[in-house]
Order: structure tokens, then sequence, then C-alpha cells
């Protein structure tokens, strides 16, 4: 399993809006191809305005066959990305390998 891990700072006092277009736009799409939320955390103390997602895929394969899908999807072209797309100042995005007694966890 592999996890694409993306930090998004967000515009200032703009984080709950950008949570429900994510709420009710980003992860139905996300999850309809089979992709999985495995965290999702927004700061509290430190920097501020920074989201954290996390998402679970079955290995490279499935990541770029979702990728392609969920990027093409109508909803996603539509109505998620007008929604953020002004929300956010910078991305940064990391793969990672979960550990095997991560992955354990995460079956249950």
């Amino acid at each position: 399993m592999i996890f694409d891990v993306r930090t998004y700072d967000i515009l200032m006092g703009r984080v709950p809006e950008y949570m429900e277009a994510v709420r009710e736009v980003a992860l139905p799409v996300r999850e309809r191809y089979g992709v999985r939320l495995a965290g999702w955390y927004f700061s509290d103390i430190g920097e501020q305005n920074q989201v954290i997602h996390i998402w679970a895929y079955r290995d490279y394969s499935h990541y770029q066959e979702a990728r392609e899908s969920f990027r093409k999807d109508p909803q996603w072209i539509n109505d998620y990305t007008p929604r953020v797309k002004d929300l956010i100042l910078r991305q940064r995005n990391q793969m990672m390998q979960a550990s095997d007694f991560f992955e354990e966890r995460l079956k249950t």
C-alpha cells in the first residue's frame, strides 16, 4: 500500500470552506475510484491554515489509474476544482509507503 501525503497552505480563515468542499465533493469522487482516506488533519497549534490529506492506494498502478479517472470526473472538474482553486496558496506532495505494522491496522 502507498500513501499520497498532501500538505496545503490555505488562505487565512478559509480552512472551513476548504474542508466543506472536500467533504461534499472530493471525498466522494475519490472514493468512487477506490481511493481511501487514511488521514485528514488541519493545524491547531503551530503554523496555521494548513491541511494535510493522506490518501491510500493499493500500489502505484492504482494511484495512476485512479488519479487519471477522478481528474476526468465531471464532478471534480465542475464542482470541486472551481471551489478550491483560489483557496490554496501552496501545495506539497509526497508518496509514502506504509510499515508492515501500520497496514495491518488499517485493514480493520
